[in-house]
């Protein structure tokens, strides 16, 4: 497992955002959420960066699409950016990380997510600071951008899109809406479970990914019911931190597979998504991976095996109210077609079970 990216963990390390930047680094473009402005976090950050040149690009939208990404690659060009900041959550971090890897290129966003063009180099220094605790997307060297032409999800990808520094303070999941805390919170507790079976863990990627399983699952309950739980947020920062350490190593499987056509398809934000196939995924996968799901369960000091873990996963997202399928989101057979052909990603190749097409459109069928 080798990640690049330099972190930052604790409470207070918002604080540390300038000293993290190279005093030459003077023209920053920073991405944030539309909440870092309504709670104040914005005025924060400006006065963190005093003496720098900050343009401001604020609210980017969910499964961010490429004309929202474009703009933010154009104001970075207009200003001469020599630094990327993104503060927020996944969306926010895979759309500035986008921006970052190409405002110093030629070309638009869509020849690079076409496969037209390819990143050839590093771009922009970029420090990643999330405000949620989920995606993991502040330690990984992909962006997951959305085509709303195409309604095609997933990822621009090179290895030097890794951002420089990930500044991970809990204090700032504190403004998270319990919805929010829930669905990225089961995201990385997806990760976490996925890159620990996938067919490209090893030992290390195994012991992050455990020690992420055990805190998401003791700490996600106390975290949604109560953001200011200094303790259950920390947890949540740490075990979600060591969930992408593991993913990025490891891979996912086909809960992010089918996720990606899924969620974009149906407009259904990927954490909710990917909670809402998880139980799903896991069953699938229960008879090549009923070792590991044992030792999930004694982990988590959870009777019966591998049916007493995957019963305790679809006990806490029912507590959560995730749904059991995607009926009330419309899902039909008319989308089978458009499932079947945009989940064979990397992540479907890492799931320790194959799915042929036929697989696929079973399990589909369950989730109407």
């Amino acid at each position: 497992m080798n990640n690049p990216v330099k972190i930052v963990f604790g409470d207070g390390s918002v604080n540390h955002l300038n000293d993290e930047m190279s005093p030459e680094l003077k023209r920053i473009l920073l991405v944030t959420g539309t909440h870092v402005q309504k709670s104040g976090l914005l005025e924060r950050l400006k006065s963190i960066l005093v003496g720098r040149e900050i343009t401001i690009h604020c609210g980017v939208a969910a499964e961010p699409p490429l004309p929202e990404v474009d703009s933010i690659i154009a104001a970075g060009r207009r200003a001469d950016s020599q630094a990327v900041i993104a503060v927020g959550g996944g969306s926010v971090i895979d759309a500035a990380k986008a921006a970052a890897a190409l405002i110093p290129t030629s070309g638009k966003l869509q020849e690079y997510f076409d496969g037209e063009r390819v990143i050839s180099g590093k771009g922009l220094f970029f420090v990643a600071l999330p405000t949620t605790a989920g995606t993991g997307a502040e330690l990984t060297p992909n962006a997951v951008l959305t085509d709303p032409a195409t309604e095609i999800k997933k990822s621009l990808r090179h290895q030097t899109m890794f951002p420089n520094v990930a500044i991970i303070d809990p204090e700032l999941l504190s403004s998270c809406s319990a919805v929010l805390a829930a669905n990225s919170g089961l995201d990385a507790l997806t990760q976490a479970i996925e890159s620990y079976i996938s067919l490209n863990a090893n030992a290390t990627t195994r012991e992050q990914a455990a020690q992420a399983i055990l805190l998401l699952y003791r700490n996600l309950p106390v975290f949604c019911a109560d953001r200011q739980n200094v303790a259950a947020r920390t947890a949540m920062a740490e075990g979600s931190m060591r969930a992408a350490l593991s993913f990025s190593a490891a891979g996912l499987g086909a809960v992010h597979g089918l996720g990606h056509p899924l969620g974009s398809l149906l407009q259904v934000p990927h954490g909710l998504c990917c909670a809402i196939l998880l139980p799903h995924v896991l069953r699938w996968n229960q008879p090549i991976s009923e070792k590991y799901f044992a030792e999930l369960a004694n982990l988590c000091a959870l009777d019966n095996g591998a049916d007493g873990f995957i019963v305790a996963i679809e006990t806490l997202c029912r507590s959560l109210d995730i749904p059991p399928n995607f009926s009330s989101f419309g899902l039909g057979t008319k989308h089978f077609g458009f499932i079947l052909e945009n989940c064979r990603s990397n992540s479907m190749k890492s799931n320790p079970r194959p799915m042929s097409d036929d697989d696929v459109v079973a399990m589909l069928q369950e989730l109407i």
